[in-house]
């Protein structure tokens, strides 16, 4: 009998310290982190708490609690953080910048967007959204940033721009490829930015430091690296 108390003590006791994660993510990543977190919460007893929003809120927001664990986002935008400090950085894939439209408008090059066809382009941020920010530097190529000068609206974040195509209020619109996909069956398509017209974007999950040690963070990295995580987040286009 006492090795059967054992047995059912060890299989539980994962359980037994359970802990509340509070994860940040950037908004143009909202459905995989999402979806990454209710998977994590399945397998284990442990809970996570999520936030979103650009990348300034977002870092703003973890430095000034000692809360959060996790913030998931842009790497090279996590490395110059000044107000946070991470122990380390656990990559997840590359991001990839597209330009949706909407429903009822079809477009087969960027160049497109000149034609009276289209007239309201929205765009993330273009100082703290990470697509922002890849959206103006491909736009820059060309000039492209000048000739549609009238027709360019800039907006908080990615789930903004969706926002407006899925309502039609605008006709086109710079958006990653994780968003493209999880609501493609509500916009008219997209078509893939070259990754020659902007930086590369690198997608990881950092460590805030001080929470490296903390046993429901090491079961979470331990999930990001399983097969099931990485499954995950290629269908997520990363």
């Amino acid at each position: 009998m006492k090795k059967y108390a054992l047995f059912i003590l060890f299989c539980v006791s994962p359980f037994l310290h359970a802990e509340t994660l509070l994860v940040a993510g950037f908004a143009g990543y909202k459905r995989p982190v999402s979806e990454l977190s209710q998977q994590f919460e399945k397998v284990t007893n442990n809970k996570v708490d999520l936030f979103y929003g650009n990348m300034a809120q977002v870092l703003a927001q973890t430095s000034q609690s000692d809360d959060v664990s996790l913030v998931i986002g842009d790497l090279s935008f996590l490395k110059q953080a000044k107000k946070v400090s991470f122990s380390h950085f656990i990559p997840l894939g590359d991001g990839t910048l597209v330009l949706a439209y909407a429903k009822g408008k079809s477009l087969d090059s960027p160049q497109q967007l000149l034609s009276e066809k289209f007239t309201r382009i929205a765009l993330p941020d273009t100082k703290k959204a990470v697509y922002g920010i890849a959206a103006h530097e491909f736009l820059s190529v060309g000039e492209l940033d000048k000739k549609l000068k009238n027709k360019l609206m800039e907006v908080s974040s990615v789930p903004q721009v969706s926002s407006y195509l899925i309502s039609g209020e605008v006709d086109a619109g710079f958006i990653n490829m994780t968003e493209a996909l999880a609501i493609q069956d509500k916009i008219g398509g997209y078509i893939e930015i070259d990754h020659q017209t902007y930086s590369p974007i690198y997608i990881a999950a950092a460590v805030v430091k001080g929470h490296e040690n903390n046993a429901a963070i090491k079961a979470f990295q331990n999930y990001l690296n399983s097969d099931a995580a990485h499954k995950a987040l290629q269908g997520a286009g990363l």
